[in-house]
């Protein structure tokens, strides 16, 4: 599950990528003056990295989720593999005691 999100994750980066590209290429091509043209592509690359710094940060904020879901989930599973440890080892002790001790009948 985690391979999907990332694989959305990479598709949407790209999708993102071509659309600047797209539109830096659309400017480019229009007919204006070269300080018009810059002026645009200025503001329009400040708004695409406002908008990477955004999905960056979010995405940041969902891998510091996740990471912290499975750290949990990592200790919830060592701590229930160490009684079941914890547990095989006194019953252990225990069938040894039973079978060190001496039976009557």
């Amino acid at each position: 599950m985690a391979d999907e999100r990332s694989d959305a994750a990479g598709y949407l980066g790209w999708f993102f990528l071509g659309a600047a590209l797209g539109a830096a290429a659309a400017i480019l091509l229009t007919p204006k003056t070269g300080r018009q043209a810059r002026d645009l592509l200025t503001e329009q690359g400040g708004e695409v990295a406002r908008r990477m710094r955004d999905i960056a940060s979010e995405a940041q904020g969902r891998a510091g989720d996740w990471l912290d879901k499975s750290r949990e989930l990592f200790e919830e599973q060592t701590q229930r593999l160490m009684n079941a440890f914890e547990a095989g080892k006194d019953a252990m002790r225990e069938e040894i005691r039973r079978g060190s001790s001496p039976t009557h009948g």
